[in-house]
């Protein structure tokens, strides 16, 4: 318990450090708006609240400033090799793997909608789907600042202080789950955390888990924009035919996701070369894998 502990340290650290960001992300959009008087209607709200493009603009640099802090706390060169580190899988693999977690997300998205999870996010990111920057910080800058934080940084430091592969992935994904604080999102966020974990210790580049990331961000981001104010009325069970085929094709996706992850997880050992076996200590080589 004592050394899960130790090993925490550092990502626990790291998880400090997004909850400040977050914050000052928070405080910067609020004064700027208190001198500006800037902002959109919140709920129907008398009092502006909310402006999207501040918003946007402080999303997107707090990811950056998380993502070069990451890169920082977690450089390479502070760890021992271990016999956990990802895997290097080829990239044909890797996009077969993808297409599997893209339906995996889409039963995700099924799933939560026949849960009727509560989304008290709702308003601000559809504002923010609907302005450049929040655009921006959406689809780019959260899938590189929480790709880099809690694949490369928190799994890969678990990995590389010899915690088991399925502790690292299930560690990172649960964070990563609850760092979303919405209801509606926590349960995703964690369930794509597991994808997205696999999806990086056997290909072992960081690249694969953020190119997902940002194809799942901007998809959401194009529903708002092709939707417009119907966005709020657009059912995804409705699209495939109501209740009883939505359950239906869960669980035939999540089969079918959960198939090609486990092909990918299992198959081509013989093509896969641990990064243990290679010079990972090369920070100049592994900024980024």
């Amino acid at each position: 318990m004592n050394r899960f502990l130790v090993i925490l340290k550092r990502p626990l650290l790291a998880l400090l450090l997004f909850l400040l960001f977050q914050a000052m992300a928070g405080l910067v959009v609020m004064f700027v708006q208190m001198f500006t008087g800037g902002g959109s209607l919140l709920d129907n709200v008398s009092n502006r609240v909310f402006d999207a493009q501040l918003m946007g603009i402080a999303t997107f640099a707090c990811n950056v400033l998380m993502a070069l802090s990451c890169l920082y706390l977690f450089r390479r060169s502070l760890y021992a090799k271990s016999n956990h580190v990802p895997f290097c899988t080829p990239w044909k693999r890797s996009l077969i793997a993808i297409g599997g977690c893209i339906l995996g997300a889409i039963a995700l998205d099924l799933l939560g909608e026949l849960l009727a999870l509560p989304n008290i996010l709702e308003e601000q990111m559809i504002d923010m789907c609907r302005e450049p920057w929040g655009v921006l910080a959406i689809a780019i800058g959260a899938p590189l600042g929480e790709e880099i934080m809690f694949r490369w940084g928190i799994m890969g430091h678990m990995l590389r202080r010899n915690s088991s592969v399925p502790t690292a992935i299930l560690v990172s994904a649960v964070l990563f789950g609850l760092m979303h604080m919405n209801p509606a999102q926590v349960f995703f966020a964690a369930a794509m955390g597991i994808m997205l974990g696999i999806l990086y210790w056997r290909s072992g580049n960081i690249i694969w888990p953020i190119i997902l990331h940002v194809l799942n961000n901007s998809v959401a981001c194009l529903q708002v924009w092709l939707l417009g104010d119907k966005i709020k009325e657009y059912s995804l069970v409705e699209t495939f035919g109501g209740n009883g085929m939505a359950w239906s094709m869960v669980a035939i996706l999540s089969v079918l996701c959960a198939g090609i992850l486990a092909w990918y997880t299992i198959g081509g050992r013989k093509e896969s070369i641990p990064q243990s076996a290679t010079n990972i200590d090369n920070t100049s080589q592994d900024t980024l894998q």
